[in-house]
């Protein structure tokens, strides 16, 4: 698709489509089709994926949305790459870079940003409301991110997490 469409279909989210109502308002099906048909046309979007309104994704160049996700109102994503069956609750944010600050010299504000690998959040994962995923974290298969954790790192294969830093709770698995 040239870049006329992709910016088109970008100014048509987040001026339409974003502010649509959710998946449970009356023709919240249909609004869901939309949002999603937008997205799909300047980022990457799996199949069945319900996508509330107001989740911010920048210009969708970063992020990837797989299969049967659920990404709740209010959400921010920036550069991560998202498994199939993930499900993020409200107002969590996946924050994909960091600002420079290394120059005591020059004020931190304009040092501009660090380059930071892409954040994963493997299959079946479920970020918890306003759960904060830092840059550059993997979050494993089969993991749950409690309300409010601050998660960075890299977690365990279905590791429930939570706290500010987040810590392992306890296994799925035990």
């Amino acid at each position: 698709m040239n870049k006329a469409k992709k910016v088109f279909f970008l100014a048509l989210y987040y001026s339409v489509a974003s502010k649509l109502p959710n998946y449970s308002f009356p023709g919240g099906k249909l609004y869901n089709w939309f949002r999603v048909f937008c997205m799909k046309r300047f980022m990457k979007v799996g199949t069945d994926c319900r996508i509330m309104r107001n989740v911010y994704v920048g210009i969708g160049s970063d992020v990837a949305i797989g299969d049967h996700c659920r990404i709740n109102e209010s959400c921010r994503l920036d550069n991560v790459w998202i498994g199939n069956h993930v499900m993020i609750a409200r107002e969590s944010v996946v924050l994909g870079k960091s600002h420079a600050f290394s120059d005591l010299d020059v004020p931190m504000e304009q040092q501009g940003n660090t380059i930071c690998r892409q954040g994963v959040i493997e299959d079946d994962v479920w970020l918890g409301i306003r759960a904060i995923v830092l840059p550059q974290t993997v979050i494993k298969k089969g993991c749950i991110i409690a309300a409010g954790a601050v998660i960075t790192g890299i977690t365990n294969e279905y590791g429930i997490y939570g706290g500010v830093p987040a810590k392992l709770i306890r296994n799925r698995k035990n």
